[in-house]
């Protein structure tokens, strides 16, 4: 319900709750209802009137309402046989005068918005007789185009390449084993020289393994 606000936020102010109300009435009927008015400061008088579009529809049993704390004016509501809707504004004045606000009113039935019809594209080959074999012969084209397993086709163009990164490791282990070869078995090497030869190998690797492990978790 809709009420109206005066004094609450500085001398005379009119507030309404809302902007715009819709009361429904069918043509021909006639309805009344209280409009409640709030007084949040000192008594005053306050005035109601209505547009020119609601003036002989619209009627307020008192129109100039002396309001302490709390009164509800009396309003009747008349549409006629031959209108559907009427749309206005319902003032309040006060301050003797000085100020005047206004809502909107609208009487009647409440429009309904018309659904959007949902809409299907259709597409206009889909008459024509020869769709069927024209989609049919594109198919075998594609078909005889790509081949009957693509599949083979890919594993054809599959190159086998071997990470970078094992190249330095194995060619120190090759290393390595021709070095032990060398010392251990062929006797062609100090023993002395082939561990330490073999040692330094052993540690470059593991500092190797290492840096790439650091380097992948970063």
């Amino acid at each position: 319900m809709q009420q109206i606000h005066i004094n609450r936020n500085r001398i005379n102010s009119i507030e309404f709750d809302d902007p715009k109300i819709t009361i429904p009435l069918a043509p021909g009927n006639e309805c009344s209802f209280e409009l409640p008015i709030i007084n949040y400061g000192s008594p005053t008088h306050v005035y109601l009137s209505v547009g020119d579009t609601l003036r002989k529809n619209v009627r307020f049993l008192y129109d100039n309402i002396y309001v302490a704390n709390q009164e509800f004016a009396p309003v009747v509501i008349k549409l006629p046989d031959d209108i559907t809707t009427l749309e206005g504004e319902i003032k309040v004045t006060t301050g003797y005068g000085s100020l005047t606000e206004s809502f909107s009113v609208i009487i009647g039935e409440i429009p309904v918005a018309s659904k959007p019809r949902s809409v299907i594209d259709v597409d206009d080959r889909l008459a024509h007789p020869n769709y069927g074999r024209d989609r049919t012969s594109s198919q075998r084209d594609w078909d005889v185009g790509s081949g009957k397993n693509p599949d083979k086709s890919r594993k054809k163009e599959m190159k086998f390449s071997f990470p970078e990164k094992f190249i330095l490791p194995l060619l120190m282990i090759l290393i390595l084993e021709v070095i032990l070869l060398v010392t251990f078995t062929f006797n062609l090497i100090d023993v002395m020289y082939g561990a330490l030869a073999v040692s330094i190998l052993i540690i470059i690797l593991m500092v190797y393994a290492v840096m790439h492990l650091l380097a992948k978790n970063n």
